[in-house]
């Protein structure tokens, strides 16, 4: 592993102890997080995973590539994928109405197709 990977893997392991402690040990969930930290941490979570899995070597000379057949198919993912993950979410306590539900599988699966219509290499 090189530096900058292993300093993303460090960076990415501290800043996810820090929300557990500040939500476990100091007893202060993140709804109420002042909306800077809440965005600094968020910025922070990016630019960690980033520097961890970046890999200049490796990384494909053609990224974007219109394929609407690939983009129908990530749509059609979104609708067994979101449902799942909102199920999943219901029994931790989460609340969802049936509608808000289609609504929110309907928009992330639009988003997640068009990204699948203009993606060849995602690095999945």
């Amino acid at each position: 592993m090189n530096p900058r990977k292993l300093i993303g893997a460090v960076a990415l392991a501290l800043l996810l102890l820090l929300a557990l402690a500040i939500r476990y040990i100091a007893g202060i969930p993140q709804d109420d997080w002042n909306p800077l930290w809440s965005l600094a941490h968020g910025v922070g979570l990016c630019v960690a995973l980033f520097m961890t899995f970046y890999d200049r070597k490796n990384f494909p000379e053609k990224v974007w590539d219109f394929n609407p057949k690939r983009g129908v198919l990530y749509f059609l993912l979104g609708w067994i994928i979101f449902p799942f993950m909102m199920v999943v979410d219901a029994i931790f306590g989460a609340e969802f109405t049936l509608s808000g539900m289609a609504v929110g599988t309907f928009f992330m699966s639009v988003l997640i197709g068009i990204a699948g219509t203009f993606t060849e290499n995602v690095g999945v």
